[in-house]
């Protein structure tokens, strides 16, 4: 079955039960099993797909050895990558995949500065772009959050199975520690990562910074938060309503994050976040069923500044992949 008739069939089964059940997650409730087994195989796809990796070296920094990446993901999606290697340390490596917001890409400032502190402690990273940013720009596509487009929901699916692909692409690696993989997100990222952990169970822990979730519940209420109505740049209608819930069941972090318990788990929030309300925040740490030990609330706006969580990043990568041996 192609990918078009497929999604067409999901979203119809799903929309099916969502009318029938009393316990329908458009009405907020607890989504049923079968929602949840249709839901989260639109995340499945063939492990066998070859990768046909390629690399090309970057400039070194101080800490890391970095080369471009280029690998296959579903849907004949070509996804581009940074991938880099600790300098001074033994292999294997641990290594952890690094996810920008909304409008970044695999190299944007704070990915890179994080990037570099993760390999000044001995860890690689692999950071890539999401569909339809950096090199994967395309005219008339965006991978901005627009809750009511099926857009959003196409390329959510197929960035989610790409970082899937990432992590075949590490495991296929013998200089990295298939057992030792971790995640890092910021914002969208963040989000993303989220859906990821419920599908994905070989990353063995998860720093989630500033996501948010109950999408649907957003929307309704968009005119309580004039940066986010700004950003999701939706007028509410019924129409708009029914469609945002139908893209909603799909990609709402909600209803995935639950997956990563008991794994280990960090959710930073910022005080003064300006885009993700307070409410998405909170609906995430619900859904995740996180303790006060997995919610760090920090200072800050929406995007905390590296320096500001770089050793609680640190401590948390140390405390649960390891601190790889120096080399001298």
């Amino acid at each position: 079955m192609n990918w078009s008739l497929r999604s067409a069939a999901i979203t119809i089964v799903l929309g099916a039960i969502a009318i029938c059940s009393p316990h329908a997650a458009h009405a907020g409730q607890e989504p049923g099993a079968s929602a949840d087994s249709l839901r989260k195989a639109y995340y499945s796809y063939d492990a066998k797909l070859p990768l046909h990796p390629e690399l090309k070296p970057l400039p070194v920094t101080a800490f890391g050895n970095r080369f471009h990446l280029a690998y296959d993901s579903i849907h004949d999606q070509r996804v581009t990558a940074i991938f880099s290697l600790p300098k001074k340390f033994k292999g294997p490596y641990p290594a952890v995949l690094l996810m920008h917001g909304s409008g970044g890409n695999k190299d944007v400032d704070y990915i890179m500065a994080v990037g570099q502190m993760l390999n000044s402690q001995g860890y690689a990273t692999l950071s890539i772009d999401s569909q339809y940013k950096g090199e994967r720009v395309r005219p008339g596509k965006t991978g901005e959050l627009e809750p009511d487009t099926y857009n959003l929901r196409d390329a959510w699916v197929q960035t989610v199975v790409d970082l899937r692909r990432a992590v075949d692409y590490l495991q296929s690696r013998p200089d990295i520690d298939r057992n030792k993989i971790g995640y890092l997100g910021v914002s969208m990222g963040g989000m993303l990562g989220s859906v990821l952990g419920g599908v994905e169970s070989r990353i063995s822990c998860f720093f989630l910074a500033v996501p948010g979730g109950g999408i649907l519940n957003a929307v309704k209420h968009i005119d309580r938060y004039p940066l986010l109505k700004e950003k999701f740049a939706v007028t509410i209608t019924p129409e708009v309503l029914a469609r945002v819930a139908d893209i909603a069941e799909v990609i709402d972090p909600i209803y995935f994050v639950g997956g990563i318990l008991p794994r280990p788990l960090v959710i930073v929030v910022g005080n003064h976040d300006e885009i993700i309300p307070a409410e998405m925040s909170q609906a995430l740490i619900e859904a995740a069923h996180a303790g006060p030990e997995q919610v760090k609330r920090i200072d800050s706006g929406h995007i905390p500044p590296p320096s500001r969580i770089s050793f609680d990043i640190r401590n948390f990568f140390v405390a649960h992949l390891g601190k790889p041996a120096p080399t001298q």
